[in-house]
């Protein structure tokens, strides 16, 4: 299931995947192009992090492009 689109005062955010179905311990937010106000929020799925690794590899759960940059 897609989330839609959102809007905070601080970012615009991409709605890819559910949240439930990660792990919560395993999200994270990465730059992916910094200059440009772009990050990514990645996380393990559920059932596949264990001891603070990800067996599986991390995938991309939404995408947040920074507000001011636009």
């Amino acid at each position: 299931m897609s989330i839609p689109w959102e809007e905070t005062d601080d970012y615009i955010r991409s709605g890819h995947e559910n949240p439930d179905k990660y792990d919560k311990e395993s999200m994270r937010t990465i730059d992916i192009a910094s200059a440009e106000g772009i990050k990514a929020v990645v996380g393990c799925l559920k059932r596949k992090f264990k001891g603070g690794k990800c067996t599986v590899g991390t995938q991309v759960q939404s995408y947040l492009c920074a507000r001011e940059k636009r």
